[in-house]
């Protein structure tokens, strides 16, 4: 009776991986479909930013400072960071670390720090 039960929660929490583990996989792949025709534009009055457009719309900033001490990537709100706040119910901790992982890995940027804006 008691190897059942054990059985049964061990069946709970590799399902409940699975669902995570799909969970990870579906927003990779929505990052990845905003990522596709991405522009890249400059600004006069933004000298030291490097703006990621799409559909004319910026998707994401580049910050860097005259030394390259300060680096920030900003995404923007609306089609971003709300997305993963609603959508995928991640909290501020998890949508940093996900755009972090996520930049790192197909945008090969690091050492950034994250915010959002617009």
């Amino acid at each position: 009776m008691a190897t059942e039960k054990k059985i049964k929660e061990l069946e709970k929490q590799l399902e409940e991986l699975k669902k995570e583990a799909q969970k990870e996989e579906e927003m990779k792949e929505w990052f990845k479909s905003l990522l596709n025709g991405l522009k890249i534009a400059f600004r006069d009055e933004r000298p030291n930013s490097i703006f990621y457009k799409k559909d004319g719309k910026i998707i994401f900033e580049l910050y860097q400072n005259q030394d390259k001490e300060e680096r920030c990537f900003w995404s923007n709100y609306d089609l971003v960071w709300d997305v993963l706040q609603k959508k995928y119910k991640l909290d501020e901790v998890e949508i940093k670390e996900f755009i972090k992982d996520v930049v790192e890995q197909y945008l090969k940027l690091d050492g950034l720090t994250y915010g959002y804006s617009y």
